[in-house]
């Protein structure tokens, strides 16, 4: 499986058992989501991510399940590292098509400063 990680700055809301925190959406792959939030939580939390992406000619809302893998401090948030649990067929869809996008925008700038 492509676990190609992509720079994005969309806005997140994680929700867990405690409560939620609203975030910043900075790295996603079709298994991985890296995000910026004031709150921070352990390793091993299971939260469910809910963000929007442009993806399949539509703005869609997702709520992916994930487990926080890594965590540390940054310059003024709390950087999390999540795995996502199994993602339904339209969650996976929307996904893949968005990190499609994003991967097809990096290498025409790249491209481009080749030439």
């Amino acid at each position: 499986m492509n676990n190609q990680m992509v720079k994005t700055d969309r806005k997140i809301t994680l929700i867990g058992q405690n409560g939620q925190a609203e975030g910043q959406l900075v790295d996603l792959s079709l298994i991985e989501a890296g995000v910026l939030t004031k709150r921070g939580a352990r390793e091993g939390t299971h939260l469910e991510l809910v963000f929007e992406v442009p993806a399949l000619k539509e703005f869609i809302t997702l709520h992916i399940n994930a487990t926080v893998i890594h965590r540390h401090n940054s310059e003024n948030a709390i950087y999390l590292k999540l795995s996502f649990s199994p993602l339904n067929e339209s969650d996976s869809l929307a996904l893949a098509d968005f990190v499609d996008y994003k991967t097809r925008l990096l290498e025409l700038g790249q491209h481009k400063y080749k030439n």
